[in-house]
C-alpha cells in the first residue's frame, strides 16, 4: 500500500544534478581540504596525537597506529573493520610524510569529501544551486566538522559515511533506483567504522520502502537487507579479526565478558545536556571546560554554555536558524518524509547516548548526528526556491550566520592546532592508565 502522506521529491533532473553541481562539489570539498589541510599538518606538529584523552575523550595515538604504524592497532570492538582504511595513508608515507602527517592528511581528505557529498545532498533534495553553495560552506566551518576533519580518529570517516547515506537516501526517494551496491557499500562502511551507526542504514532502509509498501512489507525488506548485509560483514570481519576470532571461540565466556566490559562507564550527565551538546556545541564551540584525568591528564571539553562575545550572538543566532530550518524541512511537501526520517534517526541517536555515555563526555560523539541536525536546519531553503527576492535575503542570513560561527569556531582550532607542541605529564604518551 503506497503512503500519501507525502508528495514525491523531485526527480534527479528536476533537482539540478548537471555537471556543474558536480564541479562546484569539488571546488568546494577542495576548498575545504585546503583549510583542514593547513590545520590539520599543523596540529600533526606538535605532540597531540601522541597521546590518549588530551581533548574530548578522543584516543588519537590508537588511530595514528592504525593508519600509519606498525603494528597498527585493529580499533577495537566499536569500529571493527576500520583497518580496512589503512592503505589510505601509504601514499602520503611512500611521498616522505611521517605517520602523524598521513593520518591527519587521511582524516582531511575525509573532512573535504564530507563538504562535497553535503553539497550534493542539499541539490538533490532541490535546494537552488546559490542557497546550496552558501549553506555548505556554512557547514565546512561548524565545530564538529572542522575538529573531526583534523584530529585522526574514528569519527571523521564516521561522519563522512553518515553524510553520505543520507545523500543516498534522498536520491533513492527522488528517482525511485535501488542502487543496491552503493546502500551495502555505505552500510559497511558505516558499521565497519563505528557499528552503531548502523541504526541509521535501517532508519533509512525503513524510510525509502515505507514509501511505496507497508509496514510487514519494510519491515520484511530491512531483514532481508541485515542478513545479506550480516553476511558481507562476517566474511571481513574473519579477514580482519581471523587471531581474535579464534581465541574468543577457544574460550567464549571470557570473550562475551570483554565484550560487556567496554560499556562505557562513569557518571552520566543529564538530557539536556546531551542536547545542548549536539545541537548547539556541535556547531558553535563553547569556552573548555576541563576534566583532571586519574593519568594527570587536564583533559578539555565543551560541556558549559560559556561562550566568546561572538559565540554568545553566534549560539543563539544558529539555534534561531535550526529551529526555523526544522519547521520548514518537515512541513515542505518535498522534504517532509525525508526530514522525517532524519528527524526520527536523530531522537533515536539522542535516546541512545542518555546512556551511551563515558565519564559524562558527549561530545565526542556528535559527528554521528551533526550531518542530521545540520540538513534539517536546511529546512527554509526549498521553501524560498522560487521567491527571488526572499531566496537573496536567505542567501544573505545564511552568509550571516556563517559568518558569525567561523568568527567563534576558526580562532579556537587554530588555537587548538598550536596548543600542544609541548605537552607536559608526568605520564608518558601515549598514557592510557594512570602512573603507578
Amino acid at each position: 500500500m503506497r503512503s500519501e502522506t507525502a508528495a514525491p521529491i523531485p526527480s534527479r533532473d528536476d533537482s539540478g544534478w548537471h555537471g556543474i553541481d558536480i564541479a562546484l562539489a569539488v571546488v568546494l570539498g577542495c576548498v575545504a581540504l585546503a583549510l583542514y589541510v593547513v590545520l590539520g599538518l599543523r596540529l600533526a606538529r606538535g605532540q597531540y596525537l601522541d597521546y590518549y584523552n588530551l581533548a574530548f575523550d578522543f584516543d588519537p595515538a590508537r588511530y595514528v597506529s592504525t593508519f600509519a604504524q606498525s603494528p597498527p592497532d585493529p580499533g577495537g570492538f566499536k569500529h571493527p573493520l576500520i583497518l580496512l582504511l589503512r592503505p589510505l595513508a601509504l601514499p602520503f608515507l611512500a611521498v616522505g610524510f611521517d605517520a602523524k602527517q598521513a593520518s591527519a592528511l587521511v582524516m582531511t581528505g575525509f573532512g573535504g569529501a564530507t563538504v562535497a557529498v553535503c553539497f550534493l545532498f542539499l541539490r538533490t533534495i532541490r535546494i537552488g544551486r546559490t542557497e546550496a553553495v552558501a549553506l555548505t560552506a556554512l557547514f565546512a566551518i561548524t565545530g564538529t566538522q572542522l575538529f573531526t576533519s583534523i584530529i585522526v580518529e574514528a569519527y571523521g570517516p564516521a561522519g563522512f559515511g553518515l553524510t553520505a547515506l543520507w545523500l543516498l537516501t534522498a536520491a533513492r526517494l527522488a528517482d525511485g533506483k535501488e542502487r543496491v551496491w552503493q546502500r551495502y557499500a555505505i552500510a559497511v562502511f558505516s558499521f565497519g567504522v563505528t557499528l552503531t551507526n548502523v541504526m541509521q542504514v535501517f532508519v533509512a532502509e525503513l524510510l525509502v520502502s515505507l514509501r511505496t509498501v507497508g509496514l510487514f512489507q519494510a519491515v520484511r525488506r530491512a531483514i532481508v537487507f541485515g542478513l545479506v548485509l550480516a553476511g558481507i560483514l562476517a566474511v571481513l570481519a574473519i579477514a580482519v579479526w581471523h587471531q581474535e576470532l579464534t581465541a574468543m571461540l577457544s574460550d567464549p565466556v571470557l570473550a562475551l565478558k570483554q565484550i560487556y566490559w567496554l560499556r562505557t562507564k562513569g557518571v552520566r550527565t543529564d538530557a539536556l545536556q546531551v542536547v545542548k551538546t549536539f545541537l548547539g556545541y556541535s556547531f558553535v564551540s563553547p569556552d573548555y571546560d576541563y576534566l583532571h584525568l586519574p593519568e594527570g591528564i587536564d583533559m578539555r571539553d565543551f560541556r558549559g554554555w560559556r561562550f566568546s562575545p561572538v559565540g554568545e550572538v553566534a549560539i543563539w543566532v544558529w539555534l534561531a536558524f535550526l529551529a526555523t530550518g526544522a519547521i520548514g524541512a518537515l512541513t515542505h511537501p518535498r522534504t517532509r518524509w525525508l526530514a522525517g526520517g532524519m528527524a526520527t534517526a536523530l531522537v533515536l541517536n539522542i535516546l541512545f547516548h542518555l546512556d551511551f555515555q563515558f565519564r559524562g563526555s558527549v561530545y565526542i560523539y556528535a559527528s554521528h548526528m551533526h550531518f542530521l541536525v545540520f540538513a534539517l536546519a536546511c529546512g527554509l531553503a526549498p521553501w524560498v526556491r522560487d521567491m527571488r527576492l526572499v531566496r537573496w535575503t536567505y542567501v544573505g542570513l545564511v552568509l550571516v550566520v556563517g559568518g558569525l560561527i567561523a568568527a567563534d569556531n576558526l580562532p579556537i582550532v587554530d588555537a587548538f592546532t598550536r596548543s600542544f607542541d609541548h605537552v607536559v605529564i608526568d605520564c608518558p604518551a601515549p598514557c592510557t592508565e594512570a602512573p603507578s
